[in-house]
């Protein structure tokens, strides 16, 4: 592991006391069966928490009110006071909302000779919240099969819908899913659909064409006999896939249009293309789409919950904080992160992340009732919108209560309610400060916890927008589950007693950092081998991705293209050149508009391609070549 030191300060040796605590504190853990007053407390935080009444703690919804007016209540009673410059015991910021269909709702076809073909919304079609809405007029229309781009050596697969196909400034008619759909003899996935049959891809790959707006029918495999029925506005996801208008037509409307063209019907068409994989696309001569699809996304208000214990003489104006997202994902759907895809039933999130706000309650309450006050400033958030993109811890960073270079580490949890009989403990951000692992060590030895270090600040979770702030971190973690991102995380799975140990280790690791003679100093971490976490190149819509550009989306909403929060060290995107703030608009001679349109350019390539990136930076456009790798062991 190569690590970049600013100035190398060795944390000291941990004091006796503190071991000897630690070591009296396992004793009586281990002869007292009954439930700890820690534990009850931490039952009651996470049971209030990830209650179906908390609706999920989607943002947006009563529960997440409820549960942060839950954790500013809490923060009071313990003797927290709000922190200059908030809102109470809240920072609110906004985030973009779910979207909702207007009006007007408009879709009509022109041919030669007057021909006319006038759809009618709900019967003959419907826009999806995965597009944009939007106004057509006089755009041509193409027949582009079913929509893919398909390459892969390995499966012998070499399949392209716009091969030869023109479809600049015009409208796509395409087919749901893929070719062979469910059948053995599939060059696809077969049995189940493969990452070129999901909207995303179809979205981004027209946008990548040129294409003005997508029009999808359902296919064949689909329906075997059932009804055609066009999708819910909300159906395929609520979050903006495409810039491009993406609407759903019937199959009885797009086969009134391929008649009225000459064409085969649609049944024909995928009967031809299964028959030998040859796309069958064409050109609607002299059709032209008008439209005008109106959707509005509101933005709603979330909010941070912050409480602060103010410190005590010299370093009093030095800050720790203490961290862990309070949010969840609401009722799930496809695209909120749900791997329970097709449920819309709450996801309490226990673990995700009842059990870490709740230790974050605990840690305040058990350093506010000390008698002697602490020499530095301990600053408890309950972040929302982690589960967005980090959005709550981000727009902490971008807008601190307090000044960032006063700040001298961040301790987040998350996940910290499933410790298994193995006694296994994850702490990231080892390698962030010399020293700290040694501290954890020590502690986890004394402890009974077997630790997994991760010397990396970056990874799945709110510490990571104060890493990228050159701020040190640790990250305490039980790891992933069946349950996790379903509705199945509940609170009769946590382990409570665990929690309870966790805690423990947790007081002793912040006395240390609070009491501390000199700051911890930052270091930045070079990834090398396996040292778990994520490769970065997050990728929202699960397509495979070989190659690794190390690169670190931020998830703006309101940027077209995809801005950076940072680059990991050492990364071929470090190398070269890409940089925080960095806008990516172009990857690969193909143009970026959403961060689908970005994972989808990289999954395409593989590890030793040299790729063009195009980014705005500083309101001008450079290009710049990189050489992909590959991705570091998870």
């Amino acid at each position: 592991m190569h690590v970049s030191i600013r100035h190398r300060v060795m944390w000291p040796a941990l004091a006796p006391a503190i071991l000897a605590l630690a070591c009296s504190w396992q004793a009586v853990h281990a002869e007292d069966r009954s439930p700890s007053p820690a534990e009850i407390r931490l039952k009651s935080d996470v049971s209030y928490l990830a209650d179906d009444a908390r609706e999920g703690r989607g943002p947006g919804t009563q529960g997440i009110e409820a549960a942060a007016d839950y954790i500013a209540a809490e923060f009071k009673q313990i003797g927290l006071k709000p922190a200059a410059g908030a809102d109470g015991y809240f920072q609110p910021f906004t985030i973009s909302g779910s979207p909702t269909l207007g009006t007007p709702l408009n879709l009509s076809l022109t041919g030669p000779e007057g021909k006319a073909l006038k759809a009618d919304p709900k019967t003959d079609f419907q826009p999806l919240a995965i597009g944009t809405g939007g106004t057509l007029k006089d755009v041509p229309l193409v027949f582009a099969g079913y929509g893919i781009s398909a390459k892969d050596a390995a499966r012998k697969l070499d399949y392209d819908d716009y091969n030869g196909l023109d479809v600049k400034g015009k409208a796509v008619l395409l087919i749901r899913r893929e070719p062979r759909q469910d059948k053995d003899d599939s060059p696809f996935d077969g049995k189940r659909d493969s990452s070129f049959a999901s909207f995303r891809h179809k979205a981004t790959n027209a946008f990548q064409h040129g294409a003005a707006a997508v029009l999808l029918v359902n296919d064949a495999y689909t329906l075997q006999g059932k009804k055609d029925e066009l999708l819910a506005f909300g159906a395929a996801g609520t979050e903006p896939n495409s810039t491009l208008p993406f609407l759903m037509v019937s199959r009885e409307f797009a086969n009134r249009l391929l008649a009225e063209t000459g064409q085969p019907n649609l049944e024909t068409l995928e009967k031809e293309i299964d028959t030998d994989l040859k796309p069958r696309s064409r050109e609607l001569k002299g059709w032209k789409v008008d439209a005008q699809v109106e959707i509005e996304r509101k933005d709603l208000v979330t909010k941070n919950v912050v409480g602060v214990l103010e410190g005590s003489g010299p370093l009093a104006e030095e800050t720790i904080v203490i961290g862990a997202h309070y949010d969840h994902l609401g009722r799930g759907g496809l695209f909120s992160g749900s791997l329970a895809f097709l449920s819309k039933d709450i996801h309490n999130g226990a673990d995700d992340n009842a059990s870490g706000t709740a230790l974050v309650m605990e840690m305040a309450r058990r350093l506010a009732r000390r008698a002697d006050p602490l020499p530095r400033r301990v600053v408890f958030m309950a972040f929302s919108g982690e589960e967005r993109g980090l959005l709550g811890s981000r727009h902490y960073v971008e807008h601190p209560l307090y000044p960032l270079t006063s700040t001298i580490m961040m301790v987040n949890f998350d996940m910290v309610g499933r410790l298994n009989d193995k006694d296994e403990l994850t702490i990231y951000g080892t390698g962030t400060t010399p020293g700290a692992e040694a501290l954890v060590d020590a502690l986890a030895q004394s402890s009974g916890f077997k630790l997994k270090k991760i010397a990396e600040g970056l990874g799945p979770s709110d510490q990571q927008s104060f890493y990228l702030k050159d701020i040190p971190v640790l990250f305490a973690f039980t790891g992933t589950h069946r349950d996790y991102h379903r509705p199945s995380d509940d609170t009769d799975l946590i382990n409570f007693a665990g929690m309870s140990r966790i805690a423990d280790f947790a007081e002793l690791l912040l006395l240390d950092l609070a009491r501390r003679p000199q700051r911890p100093e930052f270091t930045k971490v070079v990834r090398k081998g396996s040292q778990g976490g994520h490769g970065g190149d997050v990728d929202p819509g699960r397509v495979s991705i070989s190659a690794y550009l190390g690169s670190i989306p931020d998830y703006d909403d309101n940027v077209k293209g995809v801005k950076l929060s940072g680059v990991r060290e050492g990364s071929p995107a470090e190398k070269g050149g890409l940089k925080a703030d960095d806008i990516v608009v172009g990857f690969g001679g193909k143009p970026v508009a959403t961060i689908y349109d970005y994972t989808e350019s990289l999954g395409r390539y593989k590890p030793g391609d040299v790729v063009d990136v195009v980014v705005k930076r500083n309101g001008k456009e450079e290009t710049l070549k990189i050489t992909l790798g590959n991705r570091p062991s998870e």
